[in-house]
């Protein structure tokens, strides 16, 4: 721990400046709510972003169960039918649905990011947006 006799004489020179040259002290604890209420609407941002990207690997985890079912399902009526042109019939009709279940899942996913996406980047834009006010309503004060 330094003594008061090793005070830095540069410091104190740069110290007497600054109160000689009458410059106002920071408001530290505004900076300290303006920097809070930003890193709030990041993580305000993060949230959305991962809950949407949550609930689109649910989607996707539900699509893959119910064409594993259908998979399963199939094969299981196909192995009753001696008929060839039944069980080909069967994999066509399968593989149709699993084609279309597989275009509508990945069109819901798809909607569900980009929402998610686009409600968290509203959040910085609000954000931003309140940002600009309260730096110009700073500057009219003074």
């Amino acid at each position: 721990m330094p003594k008061k006799e090793d005070k830095n004489p540069f410091i104190d020179m740069f110290q007497n400046f600054g109160k000689s040259m009458q410059i106002p002290a920071p408001d530290v604890s505004s900076m300290m709510d303006y920097h809070r209420r930003n890193f709030q609407a990041l993580q305000s941002a993060a949230q959305k972003s991962t809950s949407s990207a949550q609930t689109a690997a649910l989607k996707q985890r539900e699509a893959l169960e119910q064409t594993l079912a259908d998979i399963s399902e199939t094969f299981k009526n196909s192995a009753k039918d001696a008929d060839p042109s039944a069980m080909m019939s069967s994999q066509m009709d399968l593989a149709k649905r699993t084609f279309d279940a597989t275009v509508t899942t990945t069109t819901e996913m798809a909607d569900i990011v980009r929402q998610g996406n686009e409600e968290a980047m509203d959040l910085l834009k609000e954000r931003v947006l309140k940002s600009v006010d309260e730096l110009s309503g700073t500057k009219k004060k003074k």
